[in-house]
């Protein structure tokens, strides 16, 4: 059983779906593949061309289900130079490599083969167990977003979420709150600077407003910790002896309750405003470029306890994840208790020469079926 579970992950991991473009389908055809061998129920949505979620469930007589999700998109490879190729799937030691194996198919495939197992024990449940892995989440959540418009959540008592936690139990994670931000000015010979407006300087002005607001705006909740403010992009110029007429600047706001993302944009705008209503200062433009909140379970909620106690802790262990997922789109308002747990390591999230611990994987497959047969029994 686990080399055939290690063979399975190591085949997703071959698998390029790095987003953009997605190409997801390769992952839902591997998928389909096993529960066409296995006699496994699938569904398979597609969103775009080379684009589909997979979705499988047993017990659908049910009136409530648990919901087990996961993404098949990785971000890109990247520039950085991988000591293994990044589609490998090699083995080394006790550790998986590959663009994903942490991020998060080592997930994806422990909650496939828990759920997998389960049917082919022809085990008798009381609720619902669905599998669903989505399209897009790295960008877009396009595949949540189309889950939605298909399916109604109101009867899901539980949603987990397989993304990378070191094996902690987490109950939430913070927000994310994307801002754009265009300066529009003029363009002068970089030898007349009074005869133009300069969008560059203008927008270091910007930047001092956001050094300023990760103060005002700090605030820690746990177990998701502390919000913050930073200023990650900024593009401009035409050549060094223009007057640079536009420059862009991307922020990034990861936000915990209550912080309400509505309020963060409004204030950040009529500072803006406040700023360029100066004589002689340009247009500006402010875009919201990604809204995700940030979403929260009660640590007393069964699904958490129940995760708790198979690994044999109690509520000082429960803690939160900075990055956002598929919850955010699922569970906007944290309606939906909501564990996430995986076998990965979020810190090498992203990372070249990504990989996941075999052993980690594998008691990962243990703890999502033990995790169905208690709270589903």
């Amino acid at each position: 059983m686990a080399n055939e579970a290690v063979e399975f992950l190591q085949e997703l991991i071959r698998i390029d779906s790095t987003n953009p473009p997605g190409s997801e389908n390769n992952v839902t055809k591997k998928l389909a593949e096993r529960c066409d061998e296995t006699g496994i129920p699938y569904k398979m949505t597609n969103i775009e061309s080379n684009r589909s979620n997979f979705e499988m469930s047993f017990n659908n007589e049910a009136k409530e289900k648990v919901i087990f999700c996961g993404h098949m998109d990785t971000v890109l490879v990247g520039e950085q130079p991988w000591e293994y190729a990044p589609f490998s799937g090699e083995l080394v030691g006790e550790n998986l490599y590959g663009r994903g194996a942490s991020d998060m198919k080592s997930g994806l495939a422990a909650m496939f083969l828990a759920v997998e197992s389960l049917f082919q024990e022809k085990r008798e449940l009381s609720k619902e167990i669905v599998f669903l892995a989505t399209a897009g989440e790295e960008v877009d959540s396009c595949g949540a977003r189309q889950y939605l418009q298909e399916d109604d959540m109101s009867n899901v008592e539980a949603l987990v979420i397989g993304e990378p936690t070191n094996e902690k139990v987490a109950a939430g994670h913070k927000g994310a709150l994307w801002v754009e931000v265009i300066t529009i000015g003029q363009t002068a010979h970089g030898a007349m600077p009074d005869q133009g407006i300069n969008a560059v300087e203008w927008m270091g002005r910007v930047i001092l407003i956001v050094e300023a607001l990760k103060l005002d705006w700090k605030i820690s909740k746990p177990p998701l910790g502390e919000s913050s403010v930073s200023a990650n992009k900024m593009e401009g110029g035409v050549q060094t002896n223009v007057i640079p007429d536009r420059c862009t600047l991307n922020i990034d706001i990861r936000t915990v309750a209550p912080q309400s993302h509505e309020q963060l944009f409004a204030e950040l705008k009529q500072k803006l405003t406040d700023l360029f209503s100066e004589e002689g200062a340009p247009a500006f433009e402010m875009n919201e470029l990604l809204n995700r909140p940030s979403i929260l379970t009660d640590q007393s909620s069964p699904i958490i306890t129940e995760a708790l106690r198979i690994k044999g802790q109690d509520t000082d262990s429960v803690y939160g994840v900075s990055y956002y997922t598929d919850g955010a789109v699922l569970n906007p308002e944290s309606a939906i208790p909501t564990l996430i747990y995986g076998p990965g390591n979020e810190k090498l999230a992203h990372q070249p020469n990504e990989y996941v611990n075999v052993d980690a994987y594998l008691r990962s497959i243990d703890f999502y079926k033990q995790l169905i047969l208690e709270y589903a029994t």
